[in-house]
């Protein structure tokens, strides 16, 4: 049970923001044995009083149940493999205040009816079908709560692409087809999948071709969702169509996105326009987008620089990604240093406390954002851990005013 602040009381330059504390959920020690990595956190505040999380971590049987699969060589041919059932599940907790989490102990195996914030650990709530849409992980869950029901949107992958050596040695294997799903659940903690929980279908699906050999992408996912004056609104990532991510627009008046319209607006870059889906409001990957007032607010990491980015917008096009070619290059930028030391740089899938309905929650005049924070895809990290910062929600303000001033 984790309650410590980091406070920041010093200045920035304009570009940067500090946020007013920064309160880590977890206490582990980066160990290859009981490091767990934790990432992408979707927390509300409930209409029951209580704030729930649901975010991704390692899971499964842990037992010798493997999976056939085939994957199609470079060259053409098959190659069969077997993978374990043990990998990115999505799983779920309570807390009364929001800063006080139960992360680190045992993993929850009773009665979901019986599981709440004395909970000593999280539950497991959702895993792969391991079907012909879904197999061995599950990432990026975005939930929303609408008339009673919470909708969970995720992804997951299709397929696996594989790397050869010289000598046409298989080296490596990598997933990719990802496609956006959606499971419902009555209480947040019993999942349905749509339309069966053994084959469930892409709600956002990406293009056939991308199957193709040579062009096997990472597809479409990391879905954001929010409901708002009576649609549901989707952002997702998009790597198929142009170079790099583009974060598409969809919105619909049903959850399943049947009637689905993409957002009539979109960047146009001064290289390339045809570049850019339609809908395509944004650039990079890991971005959470939500509303507050009128206005959308775009949050993500500035990779490997210990920044979280910040964008703003009237109409929902964020035009400060017209041309950028990194995230590093947007600002402004909010600042959150690990404790643990300045060796911890990399921050993943920063989200929005919202509320049920998925727009950005205001506290006492503050916002408050949960993200993971770790040393990045090296031999030796071992853990990625929760931690949530705080920041005046007059920051977003000046972010707004900022991006109308300069036409941004």
């Amino acid at each position: 049970m984790i309650a410590v602040c980091l406070c920041l009381a010093f200045s920035s330059p304009p570009d940067i923001i500090e946020p007013l504390r920064i309160v880590p959920l977890q206490g582990e020690a980066p160990d290859p044995e009981t490091g767990r990595y934790d990432w992408g956190p979707s927390v509300m505040l409930d209409d029951d009083g209580l704030y729930k999380m649901w975010w991704v971590r390692l899971g499964g049987t842990g037992q010798d149940l493997r999976f056939p699969f085939e994957a199609r060589l470079p060259g053409g041919g098959v190659f069969s493999f077997t993978y374990p059932d043990w990998g990115d599940r999505v799983f779920y907790a309570e807390s009364r205040d929001g800063l006080t989490w139960n992360l680190d102990g045992p993993v929850y195996e009773g009665d979901p009816a019986d599981f709440g914030p004395e909970a000593a650990g999280p539950m497991m709530v959702l895993a792969p079908s391991e079907s012909s849409q879904e197999i061995n992980h599950i990432g990026t869950p975005s939930v929303i709560k609408v008339r009673g029901t919470y909708y969970m949107y995720y992804e997951t992958c299709a397929d696996y692409s594989v790397q050869v050596d010289d000598d046409g040695e298989v080296v490596g294997l990598g997933e990719y087809h990802n496609q956006v799903f959606v499971a419902t659940s009555s209480d947040g903690k019993t999942w349905h999948k749509r339309p069966m929980d053994s084959n469930p279908k892409p709600i956002i699906a990406a293009p056939e071709e991308n199957l193709e050999l040579g062009r096997q992408r990472y597809g479409f996912g990391q879905p954001t969702a929010f409901y708002d004056d009576g649609r549901f609104v989707l952002h997702y990532v998009n790597s198929c169509t142009g170079p790099g991510d583009f974060v598409v627009r969809v919105e619909a008046e049903d959850p399943y996105f049947h009637t689905g319209k993409t957002w009539p607006r979109s960047l146009t870059p001064a290289t390339d326009p045809d570049a850019v889906p339609d809908g395509g409001v944004a650039r990079f990957a890991q971005m959470d987008v939500a509303p507050l007032d009128g206005a959308y607010y775009l949050i993500r990491p500035a990779y490997g620089s210990g920044h979280i980015g910040l964008l703003a917008s009237e109409d929902g096009v964020f035009r400060r990604d017209t041309d950028a070619v990194m995230p590093t290059q947007v600002y402004p930028q909010i600042h959150v240093p690990d404790p643990r030391g300045d060796e911890w740089l990399e921050v993943l899938y920063p989200r929005f406390l919202t509320d049920p309905h998925g727009r950005i929650l205001v506290q006492d005049g503050k916002v408050a954002i949960y993200y993971s924070s770790g040393r990045g895809w090296k031999a030796d990290s071992h853990t990625w851990d929760i931690f949530r910062c705080e920041l005046p929600v007059a920051s977003l303000k000046s972010a707004l005013t900022r991006a109308e001033t300069e036409g941004t």
